[in-house]
């Protein structure tokens, strides 16, 4: 004989005496036991059915809200994708003064309008994704924030994009961990260490002050052209520190050397002050897809209400302002820095010939 017993997806089965021979899945998915019996051998079944467990009938697997910060406005999009085991008619609470301009439940418009904050919309067996639109009149001010819903369900998967007007100049950022970062401040701090190191260096007429300032500008926009800038002056003070017995193509080299570093280093300055001053502060935004004013952060779950992200922001005219007094003071300083610059170039000539003697070092020169 053969003994088939189909166990159904709600019941717990347990058998003793005669050993399962094996065990298949039968038509919706009930599993089936087989069991090869010898003579005078029993089976005993004992079966139950589990006990349901509390649970909600309605959860949001995705959820993704995106915001386009304007001057004047904002305007959101909250798209959805749920499952749910019934139908029903679920309440999505807006942030206040949200007027909502189109609905869409599976790519389709509905005429569904809020009252108040309140947003009710059909919830169907199965799963499906709704879409939600509205504009809010709030200008960027210093702070943008994703607006403040409420699911009144589990969500899971949490997508939040905040996209701020090119005029905004971003500070920093605050929301769930997984989110953008701005990394100049960071960079700020070693900025100003380097700074204070090389005002410690006495080749060079420029003090810790000189170093930080021509570091806080260039950092903004043109991080490569800052460094050009520092070894040319790094580099015009060792030539006038160490001046050692050389021959005379060695020292010719050298001039060469320096002439092309003073043109590159002039060249990069003239070629990159346009963009900054035209352009906005690049504050190094990484992060979750994140760069300069699109910014974007995830949460794995939320019980009801979404979490909120903001971004600091500030009038991008205080930057121009503030890059228009560095370049100001950049030239000025320049004037200051060539005489200097000329000097150590044409101290001991500017060429010398084959037939030339050698360059004998300064006394107590290394």
């Amino acid at each position: 004989e053969v003994w088939r017993i189909g166990v159904g997806r709600l019941w717990h089965a347990r058998f003793n005496g005669v050993p399962e021979s094996e065990s298949t899945h039968g038509n919706e998915g009930a599993r089936v036991a087989a069991f090869h019996p010898r003579g005078g051998e029993q089976l005993t079944m004992t079966t139950t059915r589990p006990e349901a467990t509390e649970g909600t009938t309605l959860a949001f697997d995705t959820v993704n809200l995106s915001v386009s910060q304007g001057e004047r406005s904002s305007t959101a999009q909250l798209t959805l994708q749920y499952r749910s085991t019934r139908g029903a008619q679920h309440v999505l609470r807006l942030p206040d003064g949200a007027e909502v301009s189109e609905v869409r439940i599976d790519n389709r418009i509905e005429p569904l309008r809020a009252d108040g904050r309140d947003l009710t919309v059909p919830i169907l067996p199965g799963s499906h994704t709704i879409a939600v639109t509205w504009r809010e009149d709030e200008g960027v001010e210093s702070s943008a924030a994703t607006p403040a819903v409420d699911l009144g369900a589990p969500a899971g998967n949490i997508t939040m994009r905040l996209t701020l007007p090119q005029n905004r100049w971003l500070l920093g950022t605050t929301g769930p961990r997984l989110g953008p970062a701005v990394l100049y401040w960071s960079e700020l701090a070693v900025l100003v260490l380097f700074a204070w190191l090389l005002g410690r260096i006495d080749w060079t007429p420029l003090k810790t002050r000189h170093w930080l300032l021509l570091g806080l500008g260039f950092s903004t926009f043109n991080w490569p052209v800052l460094a050009i800038v520092v070894a040319w002056l790094l580099a015009a003070g060792a030539r006038e520190q160490w001046r050692a017995r050389m021959p005379w193509w060695r020292y010719n080299a050298a001039q060469v050397l320096f002439a092309l570093l003073t043109v590159v280093a002039l060249l990069s300055i003239v070629g990159s002050l346009p963009g900054g001053l035209l352009g906005t502060p690049d504050m190094h935004v990484t992060g979750n897809g994140s760069s300069g004013n699109s910014l974007v952060w995830f949460a794995d779950r939320s019980e009801s209400a979404l979490p909120v992200a903001t971004a600091w922001t500030a009038p991008v005219w205080i930057y121009k302002v503030l890059i228009l007094a560095w370049a100001l003071w950049l030239s000025f300083a320049l004037l200051r820095w060539m005489p200097w610059i000329w000097q150590t170039f044409a101290k001991d000539g500017f060429w010398h010939s084959r037939k030339g003697d050698d360059i004998d070092a300064p006394e107590g020169a290394k």
